[in-house]
């Protein structure tokens, strides 16, 4: 009954702040502060008599923290019936999930659900601080729209082995309208019930001020010879900051590996609304960081990476050219940011598709050896273990993979840290895609703006 009354308060409440947001009253920055209590005893009530399923959504998505991954630890991994997870501005699927705010721009989230039948699900997003905790605002202040919707349509695809419903959501729109820059988390759920099924990030940037990014490659500083890249950035800030030495902050990505964001050091104004940083040299990323490409887009055995197409399996099975520690079969220089997209054509389909790893005699037979990718949100996930073939002395693993163009790694996982390097020194290094993050803690609200994203790819 409490539950019922809630939902029924809250729907009431969010559209007539909607009301009032449309007329521009000033009822409503007057009442904000009265608002605001209401949401803090909806949120006690709920808090006082916590629905079972509620209970039983937060202890099945809890997982052991992984030092080192490639993603946040607040994302959730989707469920092997769901795959090709896929986040990008629309029109421009190789760039990184980040809109202006209050600009045409849209995302769109796509994904496939492996089944025949046709499946609703339900999308709700976070506003996140620059650490990726809940933020202290309300749905109501960085939302001008429910705090949930759904997903509705999907077609059907034209392959068989297996059958799969292609979905995909364009945002923002009517029903979910953010209306505050920062770090989000969109969350898509079952359409009924409380189960969680994946997480993934986006960015919504106010584009203001003017931000310089420059890289400079660092030699033979490490002891296993890879080089280092040292982010500089300057930021010419709004004539709204007053101090900006404590209310901004830089960050920084590889390759967009969130959960592996860095702070800048301390920032210097050496200009009038000019200010500078950089990540100190401990800091600094794997210039020559390596990873793998995956060509798939056509199952067809060609000699080169895919060596057998077996298409009487469901799903297919392709069995890839094995990889060999410390030596690339098929170098290729490129720029990780331009694969992971895989074909949304109706008529692509998936294969179960074989890995195999011949490493050096210093890699033990019990070592933990994952595959991670584009394919499978570059997560650690046990269907995605190799396992040590003695007969052929290979390491062996599998993957669901839809048709595209990805980037994978193999990694080893001891005592909950993942080693990226330890297997891959032989590897052709790509070139590196970096995006600078300034955000601006607003003195009113207390929350992370996020002022502006910059992008820049290494030589």
């Amino acid at each position: 009954m409490v539950k019922i009354v809630m939902v029924v308060l809250k729907g009431n409440l969010v559209q007539m702040l909607k009301r009032v947001q449309h007329d521009k009253i000033k009822f409503f920055k007057d009442s904000f502060n009265f608002f605001s209590f209401l949401f803090l005893i909806f949120g006690a009530i709920a808090c006082a008599v916590p629905p079972q399923d509620s209970l039983e959504r937060q202890q099945n998505s809890a997982e052991p923290a992984l030092r080192g991954s490639f993603m946040l630890s607040v994302q959730k991994a989707p469920p092997h019936d769901i795959q090709s997870v896929h986040l990008a501005p629309k029109g421009n699927p190789a760039l990184p999930p980040v809109i202006k705010l209050h600009s045409p721009q849209k995302l769109v989230l796509s994904f496939d659900y492996l089944s025949e039948q046709n499946r609703q699900f339900r999308v709700e997003v976070s506003h996140r601080s620059r650490d990726w905790q809940k933020s202290p605002i309300g749905p109501s202040v960085y939302l001008d729209s429910f705090f949930q919707t759904y997903i509705q349509g999907s077609e059907e695809s034209f392959s068989q082995q297996p059958a799969y419903q292609h979905l995909e959501y364009e945002f923002p729109n009517p029903q979910l309208r953010p209306i505050v820059s920062g770090n989000y988390l969109l969350e898509v759920y079952s359409y009924s019930g409380d189960e969680l099924l994946f997480s993934v990030p986006f960015f919504i940037t106010e584009d203001r001020g003017a931000l310089q990014t420059r890289v400079e490659t660092i030699f033979a500083q490490r002891k296993d010879a890879h080089s280092l890249d040292q982010l500089f950035s300057t930021y010419r800030y709004p004539p709204f900051i007053e101090f900006p030495q404590f209310d901004l902050g830089i960050a920084y990505t590889q390759n967009q590996f969130w959960g592996r964001m860095r702070e800048a050091g301390f920032l210097n104004t050496f200009g009038r609304g000019e200010i500078s940083g950089h990540i100190d040299r401990n800091e600094a990323f794997i210039s020559d960081y390596e990873i793998k490409v995956l060509d798939l887009r056509s199952f067809v055995a060609d000699g080169q990476q895919v060596l057998e197409y077996r298409p009487g399996t469901t799903p297919p099975t392709v069995i890839l050219r094995r990889d060999v520690q410390n030596l690339d079969t098929n170098p290729r220089y490129f720029s990780a940011s331009g694969l992971g997209i895989p074909i949304d054509d109706r008529s692509s389909g998936y294969a179960r598709v074989q890995f195999s790893l011949d490493t050096d005699a210093a890699v033990p037979h019990s070592a933990n050896i994952y595959i991670v990718g584009d394919f499978n949100n570059w997560m650690i996930n046990d269907l995605n273990k190799m396992s040590y073939d003695i007969q052929q002395n290979l390491w062996q693993g599998h993957a669901l993979i839809k048709q595209g163009e990805y980037a994978y790694k193999y990694v080893l996982v001891e005592n909950g840290v993942m080693d990226d390097l330890a297997l891959d020194q032989g590897f052709l290094a790509p070139r590196q895609e970096y995006l600078t993050f300034v955000y601006f803690k607003d003195p009113t609200h207390n929350f992370d703006r996020l002022l502006k994203v910059g992008r820049v790819v290494s030589r």
